[in-house]
């Protein structure tokens, strides 16, 4: 791992048992997100020739259309030579990153690059990236005014941050759905995500005070598409207890199925749940 990490309980989640189970979800999840990552996208505006930085890429999806995007053919499956763009993710996770690079490789997207490292520390060359993006990556900093005091720094002058975040559980009805499940009250365990990105005004203080200009905050409502029933989605939403979910950790014993009642109708297309997150830029 380039740089040391203070992300330490984090980089024993993502390189264990928590990493694969993330890996076995990955097309889970990628349905999941589909509705949201546009408003990533949109607020990173990236162009031919940027250099973007993916801050906790996982599996690389996101670095991967940042490339594509970067070289001028979005969505192509290859690079445009000549076009001076790339994308580098960057991931606490060993056995994520080399998903993302077999999948940078099938693609063909060579301006596609990954580094295992922690944001906090990692050594970015300054005023070298143009955008800098994560898809609820930044979440897990153990110091989130270092992680985003460090980034700063390796962005240029005039250069862009975009990030997705969670609202908190009760704007989310999958979380909702597992909440019925116990009593009034009850907060669901969760992977150490910190709070604080739940709460917009919170979000602008910390990037206005790590060295961001015009922070905004937009809040994004999206149907998502969790499983195909409820069982479906409870039983991806209870893993071993040391495997993170887009839900939470599972909380081990103590879970009961909830209702159907609970949930929005499956149909054919499966279950989709209303998904709430902030998308903020500066």
């Amino acid at each position: 791992m380039t740089g040391s990490s203070r992300n330490a309980a984090q980089a024993e989640r993502w390189n264990g048992e928590g990493g694969q189970q993330w890996i076995d979800n990955r097309e889970r999840h990628l349905r999941e997100h589909q509705r949201l990552l546009p408003h990533l996208f949109g607020a990173a505006a990236i162009s031919p020739g940027d250099r973007v930085l993916d801050v906790g890429c996982g599996c690389g999806e996101t670095t991967i259309a940042a490339a594509q995007a970067a070289s001028g053919t979005p969505g192509s499956g290859t690079d445009k030579p000549g076009s001076g763009g790339s994308a580098l993710g960057l991931d606490l996770s060993a056995p994520m990153l080399e998903v993302a690079r077999r999948l940078a490789a099938e693609t063909g997207v060579a301006s596609a690059q990954f580094e295992q490292g922690d944001a906090q520390v990692y050594p970015l060359r300054p005023g070298f990236y143009d955008v800098v993006i994560s898809k609820f990556g930044v979440m897990f900093f153990d110091d989130p005014a270092a992680a985003f005091g460090n980034i700063c720094v390796g962005v240029r002058p005039g250069g862009r941050l975009a990030f997705l975040c969670w609202q908190d559980d009760q704007h989310n009805e999958v979380f909702g759905i597992l909440l019925g499940a116990f009593p009034a009250g009850t907060r669901l365990p969760s992977p150490s995500r910190d709070a604080l990105f739940e709460d917009p005004r919170r979000v602008s203080e910390l990037l206005s005070g790590t060295g961001w200009e015009d922070v905004r905050t937009v809040a994004v409502n999206e149907p998502a598409w969790m499983g195909s029933d409820v069982a479906d989605v409870v039983s991806y939403s209870t893993p071993p207890a040391s495997a993170p979910t887009e839900c939470g950790s599972a909380p081990g014993r103590g879970w009961s199925r909830p209702t159907a009642g609970q949930a929005s109708r499956p149909n054919a297309r499966g279950l989709r749940l209303a998904r709430s997150c902030h998308a903020a830029r500066a």
